[in-house]
């Protein structure tokens, strides 16, 4: 994603046939333009704004580059007024952009494979998180599907993004505890997830809660261990995965809803390791864009001023035809979708064939979570030495 060198703010007939149609209709919707005072239309305000994302851009030089450019006749304090009502344009304008990122899309097993991350952003002088950025992110197409901004105090969960039945996606510790684990779970979806026991109450198939010295005594000095666990809202088996980081000694745990046919226990660790293009991605936007260096601490401000990064990311995807992070190798089991598909409508994407997970999964959202003593254990071997 060659940003450093090719802006797309430079070529403006190219970037404005990936926009939406009336930009002045859509500024006026917004309420970034209830009065036109220093700004012609739409499509000059947007210019504008956008001209806010470039790395290192201050609303002095912004000021200044928009009179050059006969964009805009806008004071810094102008502009600052501009920008703090701006969020919501260009979150409209961002999204719209990624209706035309189309890529070949890769699967495991059937299903969709997308990661769930946040990075945290700081303002000047922040010796904390002023901002949080939570992504959603397609690992077969390299592109967000889903993206929230929060303060703070947004915390990591599923529950910010829409999964549908098909989709499986890796989470890593922070999305670890059940409200959001819950979430896939209900919307038919499968995930594979970095978790704690500590963090997470998972019990045996009699309803005992398995303590993380239980756990850990399960697995040996080298290989793997994989058994049956339950949580305590959630009727149907999920398995915990624990290997032993190699020169380390420390454990490393895994759960996943999918049975040992559809996910064994080898493929988990390689499939999970395909989180790093959601890493990339976000370190990308922050040493290329300057993610990580917020103008401000306060969100009117700070907000519009990340959604302007990110639309300049997009259009930087879209008129060099590129990703927002390379390609992963595909294991054995990954394949490529025929065709391909578009963003956000999913029309044309069916969903993976139904499997006796799935099944299982959807009878159980109907029916209240039977006695712990009516659950049925998986057939792993390492069950019997936690109970």
């Amino acid at each position: 994603m060659a940003i450093g060198h090719a802006y797309p703010l430079q070529n403006w007939p190219s970037v404005r046939r990936f926009l939406p149609f009336d930009l002045d209709v859509l500024a006026v919707e917004s309420q970034a333009l209830e009065r036109r005072r220093g700004v012609a239309n739409g499509e000059c305000l947007v210019r504008t704004l956008l001209l806010c994302g470039l790395p290192k851009a201050t609303l002095e030089s912004v000021s200044r580059s928009a009179m050059n450019m006969n964009l805009a006749s806008l004071s810094v304090v102008a502009l600052f007024k501009r920008l703090r009502k701006s969020e919501t344009l260009l979150q409209r304008i961002f999204v719209h952009l990624l209706g035309h990122v189309i890529g070949p899309e890769a699967r495991y097993a059937g299903y969709r494979l997308v990661a769930a991350d946040a990075t945290s952003l700081s303002g000047p002088g922040s010796k904390g998180t002023d901002q949080r950025l939570h992504v959603l992110y397609d690992l077969g197409k390299g592109l967000p599907v889903s993206v929230d901004l929060t303060d703070a105090h947004g915390a990591e969960t599923l529950a910010r993004h829409p999964l549908e039945p098909g989709d499986l996606v890796l989470t890593d510790r922070g999305y670890g505890w059940e409200a959001s684990l819950l979430c896939p779970l209900r919307a038919g979806a499968h995930f594979l997830g970095r978790i704690e026991f500590d963090c997470l109450p998972l019990e045996t198939d009699l309803g005992e809660r398995i303590l993380r010295a239980q756990a850990e005594g399960c697995v040996p000095e080298s290989g793997s261990v994989d058994f049956c666990v339950y949580l305590p809202h959630w009727p149907a088996p999920l398995r915990a995965i624990g290997e032993r980081i190699p020169g380390e000694g420390r454990i490393a745990w895994y759960l996943t809803d999918l049975g040992p046919d559809e996910l064994p226990a080898q493929d988990a660790y390689m499939l999970y390791r395909k989180r790093w293009q959601v890493e990339l991605f976000f370190k990308r936007l922050k040493s290329l864009l300057d993610l990580d260096e917020l103008p401000s601490r306060d969100g009117p401000t700070a907000r519009p001023w990340i959604w302007a990064k990110l639309t300049l990311c997009a259009l930087v995807v879209l008129i060099g035809h590129e990703r927002f992070s390379p390609l992963d190798r595909p294991t054995a089991k990954t394949e490529p979708m025929e065709g391909l598909s578009t963003f956000p409508n999913r029309s044309n994407v069916g969903p993976a064939p139904a499997t006796a997970a799935t099944t299982q999964a959807r009878k159980a959202q109907k029916k209240r979570p039977p006695p712990k003593t009516q659950r049925t254990a998986l057939p792993l071997a390492a069950v019997g030495a936690l109970s």
